[in-house]
């Protein structure tokens, strides 16, 4: 079993550090396939809509570094 949770954590930690990023590349790679194929957005619309969910989650993992980091 510490096997399998070594391996999990390792991909997990080679993917992204951090929890919001990584949630937030697969909801943007989802909702991407999603208005691509079943709705048949225009590719601007995807590519924009994907840029947005990933800056929104490095903001969101900036601000709560800052929030968490104490200032002298």
């Amino acid at each position: 079993m510490n096997r399998i949770t070594g391996a999990i954590k390792a991909t997990y930690n080679f993917f992204s550090g951090d929890a919001i990023i990584l949630s937030a590349v697969i909801v943007a790679f989802v909702l991407g396939i999603i208005l691509a194929q079943a709705v048949k957005a225009p590719n601007v619309v995807v590519a924009l809509l994907f840029v947005a969910i990933i800056v929104a989650s490095l903001v969101a993992t900036l601000s709560r570094e800052l929030v968490g980091r104490k200032r002298s």
